[in-house]
């Protein structure tokens, strides 16, 4: 029995590959191989030292693209990176192009991972929630989808953009709303897609941005939500948001005329220690749960060090986070779409027993702090 009465059921969590598989290595070796193509400076050297020391780091070992560029080494052949002609004639390394083109390509990507997502649903969801925070264009792809497959006098469409890795939170709390407004066998979806790797920047050269480079991945999830239990869905009981002062300038997502450009600093570590225990007895104080209650933390791998930091400042065992660590090690950091994996993995995890509770913690830019509990079923 519930401790409070659901708000909604996340019945079934989908996820959709992207279509290039990588190990981290091979990432890595493309990116130092790109940046000995350019000029060496003593930032270059410095940065091809960090990727050299960072080889064998195994918090990562594989990530997804939608980019077959990564597995090239024909830079002619790249479809993004690739050369540019001169004016003169000559042939230049070219690892800006415009932002056109990378958008160009998260469309088509994110037009056949929704495809995909919904390629079995006979019965179309009363809401579809898209969220991304890689890509825009209008109609977005889940427009496009809903005319494709004739929905669009049936499907209600809500975006929900650029808040980057903490999205699905309130994505889902948002999809809970909608349920009240539906029947007992009808559905809300959300679907996150995320294609960081469009916009990885090869010539960087300062630590954060070389980090960044080996974290982030692209990924997708359609998550259904209804007012039914079934065996295995979480319960989604309550939510949490608040905003970090003195704190914007530790995380960022700015359009530029090659990129959108993430900043990602280190110090994003140090400013959650210092609140994210004041921040958890406030949650669970507001949802009528103890601390000893909570058996498993839903925590955004963001890195490798985001995940260890929590768990020292809150003092949570390896079990209780051993979803997120192995999200992270196996896809990396794919923006909003990775809780949703680590939720899909408890779901389908038979040692997390039905009346599990659950905390989910992810952050993203403000800096933006989102909780909710979830109960398995």
């Amino acid at each position: 029995m519930s401790i409070r009465q659901p708000l909604a059921y996340i019945q079934k969590i989908d996820s959709i590959p992207a279509p290039y598989q990588l190990s981290q290595s091979e990432t890595i070796g493309w990116i130092m191989r790109a940046l000995q193509r350019v000029e060496s400076t003593p930032e270059r050297i410095k940065a091809l030292n960090l990727y050299e020391r960072l080889l064998g780091n195994e918090n990562i070992l594989t990530r997804g693209s939608v980019l077959a560029d990564y597995q090239r080494s024909d830079w002619a052949s790249m479809s993004l990176f690739r050369d540019s002609i001169r004016t003169d004639g000559s042939v230049s390394p070219w690892f800006a192009p415009p932002l056109q083109d990378r958008m160009k390509i998260y469309v088509e990507a994110a037009q056949i991972m929704a495809r995909k997502a919904f390629e079995s649903t006979a019965v179309p969801p009363k809401y579809i929630i898209d969220i991304s925070c890689t890509g825009y264009r209008a109609p977005y792809p889940v427009q496009m989808l809903a005319m494709e497959r004739g929905w669009e006098n049936q499907t209600r469409l809500l975006k929900i953009g650029h808040m980057g890795c903490y999205a699905s939170v309130p994505g889902i709390h948002l999809g809970a709303q909608l349920t009240r407004s539906i029947e007992m066998d009808e559905t809300v979806s959300v679907l996150s897609t995320e294609f960081c790797t469009l916009h990885l920047d090869p010539l960087a050269t300062d630590a954060d941005q070389v980090v960044s480079n080996m974290l982030f991945a692209d990924g997708c999830a359609r998550m259904d939500l209804g007012l039914k239990a079934m065996p295995g869905s979480l319960a989604l009981l309550s939510h949490y948001e608040a905003l970090v002062p003195d704190s914007s300038q530790y995380m960022a997502w700015d359009l530029q005329d090659s990129r959108f450009h993430m900043t990602l600093s280190r110090k994003v570590v140090t400013q959650l220690n210092q609140v994210i225990g004041k921040h958890l007895t406030t949650f669970l104080n507001e949802s009528g749960v103890s601390r000893s209650q909570i058996s498993r933390f839903a925590i955004h791998p963001g890195g490798p060090r985001i995940v260890e930091s929590i768990q020292e400042a809150l003092n949570i065992d390896d079990e209780s986070v051993r979803h997120s660590k192995a999200v992270l090690k196996k896809h990396g950091n794919m923006s909003s779409a990775t809780l949703p994996h680590v939720w899909k993995s408890m779901q389908e995890d038979e040692l997390v027993k039905k009346g599990e509770l659950i905390v989910s913690m992810a952050f993203g830019p403000g800096l933006t702090v989102t909780m909710n509990l979830l109960e398995k079923n």
